[in-house]
Order: structure tokens, then C-alpha cells, then sequence
């Protein structure tokens, strides 16, 4: 369980580095599981719902979207009971449900960067933006094989992601934004950690020039307030089953912490 300062430090800043929540063990398998579904993509068995590089083909960045549906190991992580109850710490919420998974894979050497944004606004078929996600390290991620970066207390400032898109290199962040200071911080995790970030935090994340793989799942996370936009779009869309206003459920949203 997270203490209340740790609770605090997340409503201030937006994000918190918690603790070790799988063991090597398990970190072993997941990462054979990230390959295995990468190089079965489009076969026969069981697919997510997107797999595809979203980088330069010379600087890759291979994403995968519910990998959970496609592997059992990465199902039983979604139902990892200390993510549960640390994120309902977070968000204060009776139940909750997974919105999507998102594994990022940058290559050793190769793998490219993550530009700046922002999570909600590219998510526009929910609504509210409060959003949280739970981001686990499945190696031990640092500045040289491209760790998420974030900007303390941007997450209180409002939706700015046309601003973000804008900014034309991961390192020309600007300095000052509508009276607030902007600061970066990096954020290293070490494999099998979890590292927590509200929806609305400005976060990205550097290329990878070391020797070492960089494979991360994001798990975002819905609560009860979650409801669906039926004007938005977005790959997730096809799967939903329920009516414009109406709380986000359904077999492709399970289930996973209730109180």
C-alpha cells in the first residue's frame, strides 16, 4: 500500500515512482511473451488489438495495444492485486477497469523516441480526463535506454496537447508555460517496478543509444466516473458496447479491482 505522502506527492506532481510489484521471474516471462506476440503478429493465434512500429523504420518504436488478449501472463498482470489497490489509492475509486494496455519497445541502439504529450486528449472518447496509469518496467530503464521524462504539476494545467505537438524536438521543451515554471524530470524505473501518471501529465521519452533493450507495458485505467464520448475516435471504439454518456464496460474493458 502506498502511504499518504506517496499519495501526496502524486496529487502534486502528477506522478510517483512506486515500488517492485512482479518479481524477475515473472519479468522473464513477460519479456519473452512482448517477442513472442511481435513475431506472431497477424498469424493465426490469438492477436491484441494493434501491433505495429509507430517509429522510423531506423528508429523503431514497437507498440502493442491488449496484449493482454494475446497472452495470459500479460492477463494475470492486469489483475495484479498491488496495482489494484494502489491505484484506487490514487484515484479514490470503488472499481476498476482496464481502458487499454500499451507496450513500448524500443530496440537496443535503435529505438526511437516518444515525443511530448499529454494521455487524455488522445483518448477523446472518454471523459472525464482523470485517467491514471500504471507504467511497469520490464528492463531496467534509465536515461541511456530512454526513460519517461515528466513535468511536475502539469497535470493541474489543462489539456495542451496541440501546444506539446508543437515542440519540435524531444529536447526544445519550453521553460514557461501561462505563468507556470516548467521543469523536466526524468524518471528511471528498474525492471518489475511500477511508476505511476495521471493522464494529463506532460511526459515522453528519449531514444534509446545503449546496448539494451527498453520494453515498458503501460496499463491505463479506467474508475466508475469513466463514461464513453460517442463523438471521439479512437482504435479502441469498435469494441465498445454501450451507449453515448454511459459508464465505459464490456468484455474488452474488464473488470479488475473492486473495493
Amino acid at each position: 500500500m502506498l502511504t499518504k505522502e506517496q499519495i501526496e506527492v502524486f496529487h502534486r506532481d502528477g506522478y510517483l515512482k512506486g515500488g517492485q510489484i512482479i518479481s524477475d521471474e515473472e519479468v522473464e516471462v513477460l519479456r519473452s511473451e512482448v517477442l513472442r506476440v511481435i513475431d506472431e503478429r497477424g498469424g493465426k493465434g490469438k492477436q491484441p488489438v494493434l501491433c505495429h512500429n509507430f517509429g522510423r523504420e531506423e528508429a523503431p518504436v514497437w507498440q502493442i495495444v491488449n496484449i493482454w488478449e494475446a497472452s495470459q501472463p500479460f492477463f494475470a498482470l492486469i489483475h495484479n492485486p498491488t496495482i489494484g489497490e494502489e491505484m484506487a489509492q490514487l484515484t479514490g475509486a470503488k472499481s476498476l477497469r482496464i481502458w487499454h494496455d500499451q507496450i513500448q519497445y524500443k530496440p537496443a541502439q535503435t529505438g526511437g523516441v516518444n515525443m511530448w504529450h499529454q494521455d487524455a486528449p488522445l483518448w477523446p472518447i472518454l471523459a472525464p480526463m482523470t485517467e491514471v496509469t500504471a507504467w511497469v518496467a520490464l528492463d531496467d530503464v534509465d536515461e541511456e535506454n530512454g526513460c519517461m521524462s515528466m513535468v511536475p504539476g502539469s497535470h493541474t494545467w489543462g489539456n495542451h496537447i496541440d501546444m506539446l505537438a508543437k515542440i519540435p524536438s524531444f529536447d526544445a521543451m519550453i521553460s514557461e508555460f501561462e505563468g507556470h515554471e516548467v521543469k523536466v524530470r526524468t524518471c528511471p524505473v528498474r525492471k518489475g517496478e511500477v511508476h505511476f501518471h495521471h493522464a494529463l501529465t506532460w511526459h515522453g521519452s528519449s531514444s534509446n543509444h545503449s546496448g539494451r533493450p527498453r520494453r515498458a507495458i503501460a496499463l491505463h485505467f479506467m474508475t466508475e466516473a469513466t463514461r464513453f464520448v460517442a463523438a471521439g475516435e479512437h482504435v479502441m471504439k469498435p469494441f465498445v458496447h454501450v451507449a453515448d454518456g454511459e459508464m465505459m464496460q464490456g468484455e474488452h474493458f474488464p473488470l479488475v479491482y473492486s473495493a
